[in-house]
């Protein structure tokens, strides 16, 4: 069964989607990269129960993934929720 969130397109470093290039802390980011997710844009269908389900990952974690992901939106100039 393939991985829906692993995306095949290649990014450059310093693509600001990559998790490496957010503000998140490095603990979320080794959850996060342990669990096969690369970009922070693959977590824009996921809910917060989704996340937490996810090894290792606790509700402050959810928190940052979600801020982290609206300053991307705003800086973006996307409408920081859908």
């Amino acid at each position: 069964m393939p991985i829906p969130h692993m995306s095949p397109e290649f990014l450059p470093e310093d693509h600001p989607d990559l998790l490496e290039n957010t503000d998140l802390p490095a603990k979320v980011i080794r959850v996060l990269r342990n669990a096969c997710f690369t970009r922070l844009s693959d977590f824009d269908n996921m809910t917060d129960i989704d996340l937490l389900r996810e090894p290792g990952m606790g509700l402050r974690d959810v928190r940052a993934v979600r801020e982290a992901r609206a300053r991307q939106k705003l800086r973006d100039g996307d409408k920081p929720f859908d």
